[in-house]
């Protein structure tokens, strides 16, 4: 055991979580539950507290608009909560962005002092790659979506505070694992048989698996950061989605019948996925801003700084990484 784990076992460390109930910050929290961290962890609703129920965190109730009372001893505050899918532009930069600026006053006003405060944002943040380049962390922000652009926006937020608090942006390409729904739906058409590909020229992106993710979090507290540091997160080898498609069927059993579908038919996809979530009153996973994003040639980062910086390392192959999360899928009855 290192120095620094001893330090974290003997002592309990108090953590504050926004986004705790979400994918990413449920998996967080129970990587943190394992070292021994004291978590206190914002929800909005008691009765609503998904993979987090019944283990050993101290709820406080509120949003980023009315944040509690706080412990005035928390160490570090991971501000994980995010708005990924919205009926309207507007409430993107609400959560997002102002919601940001929220939090951040509160810890002014009731004068909380954490160590560090790292903000979970996003690739869609810088924007695509191009011409086969990788972004990288100095690459001037050029995001496509109302999402991306909220989420540089609430980096923004997060920078103008970059003198009273130690702040580090995580960058993460598209995050995948057990637990999530957003890639749910196109495993699912690999189960039955079915690889669909855009007929135009093949798309590289960036994938992360939860699992590395969480591990990089946590490195950015032993690490020294330089405030208002920014560090991308996936990884380092990008993917065709073809290649996650076919792995996905390797592990299923399926021998997969390609299917290419024109973009025109893709917009008229989302178009229609996005009329439904308003009538259901539920915002679709696919929508037009997801269709802009699919259009891209690559959304490509390069990660060299997370492994200078944070000696950061994915764990995860593919195959290992879409395996758990298929496996899990099936043992939930999801899949």
């Amino acid at each position: 055991m290192t120095e620094a784990n001893n330090f974290f076992t003997i002592f309990t460390v108090k953590v504050f979580i926004t986004g705790g109930t979400g994918f990413v910050g449920s998996h967080f929290i129970d990587y943190l539950l394992e070292k021994n961290f004291q978590i206190y962890a914002l929800v909005r609703n008691l009765d609503l507290l998904k993979w987090l129920k019944g283990k050993d965190i101290n709820f406080l109730k509120g949003d980023l608009f009315t944040i509690p009372p706080l412990p005035p001893d928390i160490k570090y505050v991971f501000h994980l909560a995010g708005l990924t899918r919205a009926y309207n532009k507007a409430d993107y930069y609400t959560v997002n962005q102002q919601g940001t600026a929220s939090l951040f006053q509160s810890l002014v006003t009731q004068k909380i002092s954490p160590d560090k405060i790292i903000y979970l944002s996003s690739i869609a943040a810088v924007g695509p790659s191009s011409d086969g380049k990788a972004v990288n962390e100095d690459t001037r922000p050029h995001p496509i979506t109302p999402y991306g652009r909220s989420k540089l926006k609430g980096e923004e937020e997060s920078l103008k505070y970059k003198d009273n608090f130690s702040v580090s942006i995580v960058r993460v390409g598209a995050v995948f694992g057990p637990r999530d729904k957003d890639f749910l739906r196109y495993f699912s058409l690999m189960k039955k048989g079915i690889l669909p590909v855009l007929s135009s020229s093949q798309r590289q992106l960036s994938l992360c698996y939860v699992k590395d993710l969480v591990r990089a979090l946590y490195l950015c507290l032993h690490k020294e950061l330089k405030s208002g540091e920014i560090i991308n997160i996936a990884n380092p080898k990008p993917y065709y989605w073809d290649e996650m498609g076919k792995t996905a069927g390797k592990i299923l059993g399926k021998k997969l019948k390609v299917i290419k579908i024109p973009l025109p038919i893709v917009y008229l996809w989302a178009l229609m996925a996005e009329a439904g979530g308003v009538i259901t009153k539920k915002p679709s996973i696919f929508n037009r801003n997801k269709f802009t994003e699919m259009k891209q040639r690559g959304w490509v980062v390069d990660v060299q700084k997370a492994e200078n910086k944070l000696s950061f390392q994915t764990q995860y192959s593919l195959e290992e990484a879409t395996r758990e999360t298929i496996q899990w899928y099936l043992k939930h009855n999801w899949l």
